[in-house]
């Protein structure tokens, strides 16, 4: 498969949002452990691969990712791979994940045996919550689950997650940061599924934001945004008011959702991410210089 090809179906812009959940996490612990931090963001990255893979291939062979899309080029929908060779990148890229899990978990836990136990449960749902978003019989993604699943495993298991491995104790700090890095991931999908109500009401796929309607839709993303940053606001002490450059192109996200629709909100997408790893950054430089 082409190097090109490859890009469009692995999604580069949505890999940010995995980058800030684990950098935000392991600054909330107060201390970072440079081998964990890398072990934690390759883990991170290739789990949210997989989803991305998964969500190209469930949705292509289901038809949800027809001629009339408005977003990205979906990889098995335009035919540049086949299902077979879709299916074959799941599962490498799958078990480079679990490779890389393992090598985490050995490294900060070394013969806890309760703390794996723990922590293989939690892996073995992350890689189910990856597949299962428009994989299997009910895929969740289709049920308007998506949010739900966004918040717990971008923002609960990711952050702390990754503040245990760092120093095991749950801390107020953490729970702050979970709250951010979780709502804003779900800010981001939520603009994704706005975008794409008109071909997922076709093809059945009842997302959160088909369910409540374009202007509750709107209200909701709101909503969530301000909680966000009430919630970074109790994390900015000294160098983390670097955060604030985040507000701008959050603002300028929102402004887009409330007077665009469908294709118009891609930079609305590409707004909301990039205020998303600003703010996260912010925050995670002033609790790591704390």
């Amino acid at each position: 498969m082409p190097l090109k090809t490859w890009l469009l179906a692995i999604r580069p812009k949505t890999l940010p949002l995995a980058v800030a959940s684990i950098v935000l996490g392991a600054a909330s612990a107060g201390t970072v452990v440079p081998g964990i931090l890398v072990l934690a963001l390759l883990t991170a990255l290739l789990l949210q691969i997989v989803s991305n893979l998964a969500n190209d291939y469930g949705d292509g062979v289901r038809g949800t990712d027809g001629a009339e899309r408005i977003g990205p080029v979906r990889v098995l929908a335009s035919g540049q791979v086949s299902p077979l060779q879709l299916r074959r990148a799941m599962i490498q890229v799958t078990a480079a994940s679990l490779a890389s899990g393992l090598a985490l978990l050995a490294l900060a836990l070394g013969c806890d045996v309760s703390a794996w136990l723990g922590f293989l449960l939690l892996g073995a749902l992350s890689v189910l919550a990856a597949l299962g978003y428009t994989l299997g019989r009910r895929p969740y993604g289709y049920l308007g689950l998506g949010d739900a699943a966004v918040f717990v495993f971008f923002g609960l298991v990711a952050v702390l997650g990754t503040g245990w491995l760092m120093r095991p104790e749950l801390t107020a700090t953490g729970g702050w940061a979970a709250l951010v890095a979780g709502l804003l991931s779900m800010a981001v999908l939520n603009i994704n599924n706005i975008r794409d109500m008109a071909g997922d009401r076709a093809a059945g796929k009842r997302t959160l934001a088909l369910r409540l309607g374009l202007h509750r839709a709107r209200a909701w993303q709101g909503a969530v945004l301000a909680l966000a940053v009430l919630a970074a606001e109790r994390l900015m002490t000294g160098w983390g008011y670097v955060a604030l450059a985040g507000l701008w192109p959050l603002a300028q996200g929102f402004r887009l959702v409330l007077t665009r629709e469908g294709a118009e909100l891609n930079r609305a997408l590409a707004l909301t991410a990039r205020g998303t790893l600003i703010l996260t950054t912010g925050l995670a430089l002033g609790l790591a210089a704390a």
